[in-house]
This record gives structure tokens, sequence and C-alpha cells, in this order.
């Protein structure tokens, strides 16, 4: 099957992608030095962080994120944000935004299927807590995924696109 080039991304526009959205690799490098003794463990901490990867579109209640690490709702939340330095729920929300900016930037469905991909109970929740986290709408986001697209077809370079618009 051959791809046509206008469907083959652009490189710079790839590393636009990659710079948008934290992998959780890079979460679990920024958090190295864990006291296991007060925290979650390495091994709990990757379990959890990959299971809400993994399973935006569900339940993530605290819960269910427990339930993943071995331990109670109560001492899963201490040891959780011991870790990282964030409650479940804002990890959570975070996390959720982090995979609405992907699909945002790879595809072209619609925002109220972005947001139940995303694990958002509508495509309202999606807004209000997408323009707070990234200081932008979806919509808009993706419009201006849209004007980089298309600056970067034209020939111009990543680090000018700021510059031009």
């Amino acid at each position: 099957m051959s791809v046509a080039s206008s469907d083959v991304p652009h490189p710079q526009f790839a590393a636009c992608v990659a710079a948008e959205t934290e992998t959780v690799e890079a979460i679990l490098g920024r958090h190295h030095d864990i006291d296991a003794t007060s925290s979650l463990s390495p091994m709990q901490l990757r379990r959890v962080l990959l299971f809400v990867d993994q399973n935006l579109d569900d339940d993530l209640s605290l819960a269910t994120l427990a339930a993943v690490a071995g331990l109670s709702p109560s001492h899963f939340a201490r040891r959780f944000k011991a870790a990282l330095g964030e409650a479940p729920h804002r990890y959570v929300l975070t996390r959720r935004v982090n995979g609405a900016k992907r699909l945002l930037l790879e595809t072209e469905i619609p925002l109220a299927e972005v947001a139940a991909a995303a694990g958002f109970s509508s495509q309202a929740h999606l807004t209000g807590i997408f323009g707070r986290a990234v200081g932008m709408p979806p919509g808009a986001y993706r419009t201006r995924r849209n004007q980089c697209r298309a600056f970067l077809m034209a020939g111009g370079a990543k680090e000018n696109f700021n510059k031009a618009a």
C-alpha cells in the first residue's frame, strides 16, 4: 500500500507531537530516587502509571488504582502523593489531558470522541479541564496544530512558527 506524501508526518511535526505529550517512562525517569518506605515501590508505581495510560477511558477511581497497587485506598493515596508529589486524581486528569492532546495532534476524530477516548465524561468536561491545563480549548489546539502542519509543509521551520503566526 502506498502512502501519499501528505499522509506522512513531517519530521518536525512528529517532534512537536513528542514535545507536547509525555510518556510514562519520562515520568518515571524524573522520579527515580523514590523512597520506598514512604511511597510506592518503583514496581508499584510503574504498574499504576501504565494501568492509567492503558485505561484512560475506564473507571480510574482511587479504589481501582489502589487495587492495582495492592493497597487500601487511603494508604495508596498517601504513598502515591509521596511518590509523584500530586494526588492520584490530579495525575489521572493530567494523563487524560495528555491523551486528548495526542488524539488532537494525530487524528481528526470529533471532539466528543476525543473526550470519550481520553476518559472525560463529556465534551464540555474535556473543554473545561483541557482549557485550564493547556491555556486554550481543544478546538483551538487542533486549529493551531493544523496551522503548524501547513507552515511546516510549506517549508517553514518549527522554531519560526510562532514568529510567523
